[in-house]
């Protein structure tokens, strides 16, 4: 990939500005605080890191960053990641703004995504180097990645990360298996299912025994109203049936129309309502259960209901079958545990033979690794250094295998090696970018922020061809203090801050050749100097 175009508005001091940039070595220059350190912030913008609200400019409430990338044949990651989310590139080319501020979002080709998506698409593909930043060759992450790309493992790599990663999940289904596997839970849910067996309960029991209670509480009134309702019903139909025989008599006499029928037929009707009556209040006769015992019970089966959370038998039937279900499924966790460990065995074994295949091949890589490393930084004026590359194998597998990358290093003509920390911060400079110029992958954007400014004279000049010749597979951008640098840039971009009317603002823009001399000049000392200009003019023609 390639970034052709940048545009950046109301970005700190910058109100508005439209870069364009071309293939091979772009340098960036600009006297101290003019704003280009920027070029960094909009860099690690565009490969999805968060935009500080500080970089806000004082023009509107939002400020926006874009860039505008080319695709080339190598890009199929990329062509793939879109075609996951439905982005098509437009005739090859991918549009990326960010907007920041009042408003925030970020774009490809006007559709919205998460910056954690941009990171995935454009994180490996822009680099950023610099003398502060050089950390990352203190990352284990890192500095076996540097050595992962001369390995050439990347197929049994991604077989490996495949078994470790299931061997992650193995140990993590076990550990979760045996935090389940509580003895004290289990006795627990035994002690539960025994309690509800042991008072073998039904479907509705609580009402029945509700309404036992409820009888046996007013048991003598219930007795001694259901006594005197069939003495009354008794008496009055003793009392219907003498009326429905005068009745009849009198009908015999004289025409009264249906009384005798009406009279005959409530008779009829009371006599049937004593004689169910009399069967319905016989049971009050028969033995009563034990008042007792029915509280009991009635009383167990609601401390279940409460301790349960639930208010019926149905329910408490319903807990039942739930608890025997868990307390199956946690009878059968240790030969689930046993399963899995057993996987784990055979996972892990096929692991460590995978991560041997990867040590095979990465001690094989590391030799002509150390040796070009060492060739970049004896070009940038490290002389009598010496330099190596441990593999130190671990005792357990890691993401990556079972190997630790260590760089060594002595400056100081001992026998002796030490540790990278031991540098000082222009030493680490020329490491990482010779780290970073033995990287022998193609159509990246690298930016070098200022990393030749602890080199100087002709090692910065070496740097610098060692930079324009790894630009013609990466495009590299370089923000650079050194004249022998910017000289040998296909692009010169130059930053300037002007203050008008106590305004602050910088302005981007690419040199001409004559620009080109008289900034030239301007780093070696004085811009409109006669002898600067010439030796400018110089180095220009020789780069």
């Amino acid at each position: 990939m390639k970034i052709t175009n940048i545009f950046l508005k109301n970005f700190l001091i910058i109100k508005k500005s439209n870069i364009e940039l071309s293939s091979g070595l772009t340098t960036v220059t600009g006297e101290t605080g003019s704003g280009k350190s920027l070029f960094v912030s909009a860099m690690k913008a565009l490969r999805g890191e968060r935009l500080a609200k500080t970089l806000l400019g004082k023009w509107e409430k939002s400020g926006e960053i874009c860039a505008e990338i080319a695709l080339e044949s190598g890009d199929d990651e990329i062509r793939n990641l879109l075609a996951g989310n439905d982005i098509e590139p437009e005739n090859e080319h991918l549009l990326v703004r960010r907007v920041f501020g009042d408003k925030n979002g970020v774009y490809l080709n006007d559709t919205p995504v998460s910056s954690a998506f941009l990171t995935s698409l454009l994180g490996e593909m822009i680099e950023i180097g610099s003398q502060f930043e050089n950390r990352e060759l203190f990352k284990k992450d890192y500095r076996m990645k540097v050595v992962d790309l001369k390995a050439e493992d990347a197929a049994v790599l991604a077989d490996y990360k495949e078994i470790f990663h299931k061997i992650q999940a193995l140990r993590k289904t076990i550990e979760e298996l045996k935090a389940k596997d509580d003895i004290s839970k289990r006795d627990y849910l035994e002690y539960q299912i025994r309690e509800i067996e042991k008072i073998e309960t039904f479907e509705n029991e609580e009402t029945e025994l509700l309404s036992k209670i409820k009888f046996a509480e007013n048991r003598v009134k219930i007795v001694k109203y259901s006594s005197e309702l069939l003495n009354s019903l008794n008496s009055s139909l003793d009392f219907l049936n003498s009326a429905d025989s005068s009745a009849s008599d009198l009908a015999g006499l004289d025409d009264i129309g249906d009384i005798p029928a009406r009279v005959s037929a409530a008779a009829i009707e009371l006599d049937d309502i004593a004689k169910t009556s009399a069967t319905l209040f016989s049971k009050y006769d028969e033995p009563v259960d034990d008042i007792e015992e029915i509280r009991t019970k009635f009383d167990k089966l609601s401390s279940l209901f409460m301790k349960h959370g639930i208010t019926t038998s149905a329910d408490l039937l319903k807990k039942l079958d739930t608890l025997n279900e868990e307390l199956f499924e946690m009878n059968k966790i240790p030969q689930k545990t046993g399963e899995a460990e057993k996987e784990l065995a055979s996972m892990l074994k096929k692991g460590e033979k995978l991560a041997e295949d990867l040590r095979k091949k990465r001690l094989k890589a590391i030799k002509p690794l150390e040796e070009n490393i060492l060739k970049y930084l004896l070009k940038f004026g490290m002389k009598g250094v010496k330099f190596s590359i441990l593999l130190n194998k671990l005792e357990e597998l890691n993401e990556t295998g079972l190997d630790e990358v260590v760089f060594e290093i002595n400056t100081i003509g001992t026998e002796k090696m030490f540790d990278i920390s031991s540098l000082s911060g222009g030493e680490l400079s020329r490491l990482l970018l010779a780290v970073k110029l033995i990287d022998d992958e193609e159509g990246k954007v690298i930016l070098f922020d200022e990393i030749d400014s602890s080199i100087g004279g002709e090692t910065a000049r070496n740097a610098a061809l060692e930079m324009k010749k790894n630009s013609q597979k990466n495009q590299i951008v370089v923000i650079t203090h050194f004249p022998q640098t910017a000289s040998l840039a296909n692009t010169h971009i130059v930053v300037r801050k002007s203050i008008d009317e106590g305004e602050v603002e910088t302005e981007i823009s690419i040199l001409d050749k004559a620009g080109r001399v008289k900034e030239l000049a301007r780093m070696m000392g004085k811009s409109d100097s006669a002898d600067f200009l010439a030796a400018a003019e110089k180095m220009i023609a020789e780069g």
